[in-house]
């Protein structure tokens, strides 16, 4: 059997694919596997066990015709490849995990015999259309994990103790661990806490409020011991040297990492706190301690996996929403920087006992009820939605 999965972005979505991807391995082990995927999050897969392709879509290319008219006919070609790539692959399964009008169209130029998606209801701009069979889930709200489980369990496959987890390059484990030897000359006091303050340019609307990291980074610190290093992703140096620049205590600033290299830095760390973003997911699959602050972010479909993720939550009468333009984000500046920091200390001490166990959902911690009467950004409404 042939089987490709679709799910081409973005990272923390695709890592929360894994355990689907992992349960499809083990039930079907003599299957050949595929992923078509965007440029950006094939460092998530490039070395994952039972992967046997990644087959790339080229969207930066695309997106770069925008700008540059004259990279149109490239930008053509390399679409044009892309389709006769899949569609002369012959599969017999596709499974489309991301349920848009885009991803559902990709699937019925396959070809493929058997197409299986989401179906109305959880499925967005209509991609049902194109599946030859969809799967029904047992609620409206799921945790991506489990709405991408409940698809392998729709073809039959058992879906138990599910895993994951991102392989680890030597070469950036070096690079990490010599950045950390450094670290330890300084101040010998065990591993960093580590805080990313950054969200895509996209996702700017999640971020927790830099003077707001920097005082739970200080209380994490003065309560744990724990170094602290501040990590960044393109373009976000500036971000990270503002929360440091709030800190009463002293922090590093980590270096420019690639997406391997700051996955070994997770995997080292004693915490990570992070807003809603891809490396938020990539540390509760690694097994790192991990605390997501939420504000806009549903937490029932967003949650940290396993034993070792907490997180901190202020619900407000208008979250979760996905308005961009918001211009109060009270659901983050109204969410005390002491409830995140009690949330990393919980996962510190719950660390040193805890074994790391996927299946599990975290404890929410909320911060206190918001009044009704605050207000959204111009032209907002409250939508029940993921992020």
């Amino acid at each position: 059997m042939k089987i490709l999965l679709i799910r081409l972005s973005a990272i923390g979505d695709v890592v929360r694919t894994l355990p689907a991807f992992t349960c499809l391995r083990r039930g079907l082990p003599d299957a050949r596997i595929e992923w078509a995927v965007e440029e950006a999050s094939t460092g998530v897969l490039r070395d994952q066990p039972g992967l046997d392709r990644i087959v790339v879509f080229p969207r930066k290319q695309l997106a770069r015709t925008i700008f540059a008219p004259d990279e149109l006919p490239a930008a053509g070609r390399a679409l044009a490849a892309f389709l006769r790539d899949l569609r002369e692959s012959r599969y017999d399964l596709v499974i489309d995990f991301q349920g848009t009008f885009k991803t559902g169209l990709l699937s019925r130029l396959t070809q493929a015999p058997r197409r299986v998606g989401l179906g109305r209801g959880h499925a967005r701009e209509m991609s049902n259309i194109f599946y030859a069979e969809t799967a029904r889930l047992p609620r409206k709200r799921m945790n991506r994990v489990d709405r991408a489980l409940a698809l392998v369990a729709h073809l039959g496959i058992n879906i138990d103790n599910p895993e994951s987890d991102i392989p680890e390059r030597a070469a950036d484990a070096a690079y990490v661990e010599s950045f950390l030897a450094g670290l330890s000359a300084r101040a010998a006091a065990g591993p960093p806490a580590v805080i990313f303050p950054g969200t895509s340019r996209a996702q700017a609307y999640k971020r927790y409020p830099a003077s707001h990291f920097a005082r739970a980074a200080d209380r994490i610190a003065e309560s744990s011991g724990a170094p602290i290093v501040v990590a960044w992703g393109p373009g976000e140096e500036e971000l990270a040297g503002d929360v440091i620049a709030s800190m009463r205590t002293p922090a590093s600033l980590a270096p420019a990492l690639s997406l391997g290299q700051l996955t070994s830095l997770i995997r080292r760390c004693r915490v990570f706190v992070s807003s809603d973003t891809g490396p938020m997911h990539i540390a509760w699959t690694v097994g790192a301690p991990v605390v997501a602050v939420l504000g806009p972010t549903d937490p029932v479909l967003n949650h940290p996996g396993g034993t070792l993720g907490e997180v901190a939550y202020k619900k407000i009468w208008c979250s979760p929403c996905r308005n961009r333009g918001c211009s109060s984000r009270s659901c983050l500046e109204e969410l005390p920087p002491e409830t995140v920091a009690e949330a990393a200390l919980t996962v510190i001490r719950r660390a040193e006992t805890a074994r790391p166990h996927l299946g599990q959902s975290p404890r929410v911690i909320l911060a206190p009820e918001a009044p009704r009467h605050e207000t959204m950004g111009p032209g907002a409404r409250p939508r029940d939605g993921a992020h």
